[in-house]
């Protein structure tokens, strides 16, 4: 939402796998909505599965203090249960309009059924994964919006080795816009270096299907991940790059170790700032950690660790081709020998 857009809806439910945009999306309505100094009382985030109705309907049923609007978040809307969703529902039938409520998760969930109703006062976005030339123009348009032009063959290029995961994606054009100085046109041969590493989400992706034992899943990204290292991507040109087995394998230990700390310390009640630092990632990346690590026991998370190490010294010792070596430590953890324990499942 730019400042052009003025208008303030009382109600928004933002949805979908996109939280890039869903993301952008929240932060042009609270700039839209709150200056800086009018948010240290005025905004209030709520967690869907952890805090009440009523909480989050007094909040925004409160007059906002030396401001216009009141700004309340609600995040994993999608995570609310029947009751709650009825609470909040009679808020929005007749909303406060100096409060501004926005819902969001993964998906419209719970709330399908009172979309028409949310649509009287306010308004339902959908942020589907975005995919073929719809991500290839975000890519082109992104770094218009930084103030340079991308070549077409330059963002099919970085689509193609990045992946669809507009954080990255984001990442290695703000790396492309710095390492260009004053030229105004990127080009395919500016994204070489920066794209020369296995991205994360490819660790994301292994290692969930790592977790859920999906053994051909995880050999099919590995082939991928592992082609990195010798891309043909324009017809007759092959392009160098940097071997990806080192790189991958101290992403996948790293993916491991910070599972591992973030399940031991799943009562953790503090910043969840200070542990994304403490991590090296981002807050938003602790969530997927922690959704992650559901499918690991300590165990077998210690257990990856220990095999991605072993892996990497036989990869330095020369103890047999690598992407033999690759392909036998995704085999040996598709199959821990610390698996973790399953739920109980109602049902056959």
């Amino acid at each position: 939402m730019s400042k052009k857009d003025s208008q303030i809806y009382p109600v928004y439910l933002l949805y979908g796998p996109e939280d890039y945009l869903i993301e952008e999306e929240i932060q042009g309505i609270l700039s839209c909505t709150l200056s800086e100094k009018e948010r240290g009382f005025n905004f209030h985030h709520f967690d869907g599965e952890e805090h009440s109705a009523q909480e989050i309907v007094q909040t925004a049923q409160t007059l906002p203090m030396f401001s216009k609007y009141r700004f309340v978040l609600v995040s994993e809307a999608d995570d609310m249960n029947k009751e709650k969703v009825e609470g909040v529902m009679e808020y929005i039938k007749k909303p406060s309009l100096s409060t501004c409520l926005v819902l969001y998760g993964q998906a419209i969930g719970p709330w399908k059924g009172y979309r028409k109703e949310i649509e009287k006062v306010g308004k339902v976005i959908e942020y589907p994964r975005l995919k073929g030339r719809t991500l290839v123009s975000w890519t082109k348009n992104r770094m218009k919006e930084k103030g340079k032009t991308l070549s077409g063959e330059a963002a099919d290029f970085l689509v193609e080795v990045v992946g669809d995961h507009l954080y990255d994606l984001d990442s290695a054009l703000e790396k492309a816009f710095l390492s260009v100085g004053e030229k105004q046109t990127i080009e395919i041969s500016d994204t070489e270096e920066i794209t020369s590493e296995v991205r994360i989400s490819t660790v994301f992706d292994l290692t969930d299907a790592i977790g859920h034992q999906g053994l051909e899943k995880a050999l099919g990204i590995l082939g991928k991940a592992m082609e990195l290292g010798a891309i043909s991507f324009k017809k007759e040109e092959e392009l160098s790059r940097k071997d990806p087995v080192p790189l991958l394998l101290g992403m996948m230990a790293k993916q491991y170790w910070s599972m591992l700390v973030i399940k031991q310390m799943s009562s953790y009640q503090g910043d969840i700032g200070a542990l994304a630092r403490e991590l090296g990632t981002s807050p938003w990346n602790i969530k997927k950690l922690t959704d992650q690590g559901k499918n690991f026991s300590e165990a077998s998370l210690r257990e990856g660790i220990v095999k991605c190490h072993q892996t990497d010294l036989a990869v330095k010792r020369s103890r047999g081709p690598k992407d033999l070596l690759m392909e036998k430590l995704v085999i040996d953890l598709c199959r821990p020998m610390n698996p973790p324990s399953l739920p109980f499942r109602k049902g056959g």
